[in-house]
């Protein structure tokens, strides 16, 4: 009997399955949901660093009551606070606005000369106003360019009266920027 060779050059005889499984992929839905979630939750924070720090609430004291809690039953200690709160929202809100020039103030004087020239711009002044609504200094902030345009804007705004700036329901002085149209016909 022969004994079998090993031939390193003669093919098994058994065949390797060599095909290759193909690798698992992350289902793209998944992937999706994933982004999302991230994407949302660097939103919710970046808003949240970005909030401004809660200031505590300045509140008015109402009316002053004296109460003894021990002895007033439950009832009118209700009534009594229902009562406050009423009262607190009947109260008017405090007003605040800036200054404003009154409705029936004279229209400045077209210089002539610049009327018949077909000259025209806008001057804007900066009136300070006190407290009673009267101009106290007036100045030029942005000029027109035709220094009789300026004069005549300044000399205007100097005779107006304004309404006068509110803080709190008080007038307060102030100042106002004002623009003066002149415009040829």
């Amino acid at each position: 009997m022969s004994m079998p060779t090993n031939n390193e050059y003669r093919a098994p005889d058994t065949v390797e399955d060599t095909t290759v499984e193909p690798r698992r992929t992350t289902s793209p839905v998944l992937l999706t949901l994933l982004a999302f979630a991230v994407t949302a939750g660097g939103l919710i924070w970046w808003s949240q660093s970005r909030a401004p720090a809660e200031a505590p609430v300045a509140t008015v004291p109402g009316s002053v009551i004296d109460e003894p809690a021990a002895t007033t039953p439950a009832r009118e200690r209700a009534a009594a606070t229902a009562n406050r709160e009423r009262a607190a929202a009947n109260r008017p809100a405090p007003i605040s606005r800036d200054a404003r020039p009154m409705a029936g103030n004279a229209e400045p004087k077209y210089p002539a000369s610049m009327l018949r020239a077909g000259v025209g711009g806008t001057v804007v002044v900066l009136a300070e106003v006190d407290a009673q609504g009267n101009p106290v200094n007036v100045s030029v902030v942005e000029r027109s360019g035709e220094r009789e345009l300026d004069r005549a804007a300044v000399s205007a705004v100097k005779q107006w009266r304004f309404e006068p700036a509110m803080r709190n329901g008080k007038a307060i002085a102030t100042s106002v920027k004002v623009p003066v149209d002149f415009n040829p016909i």
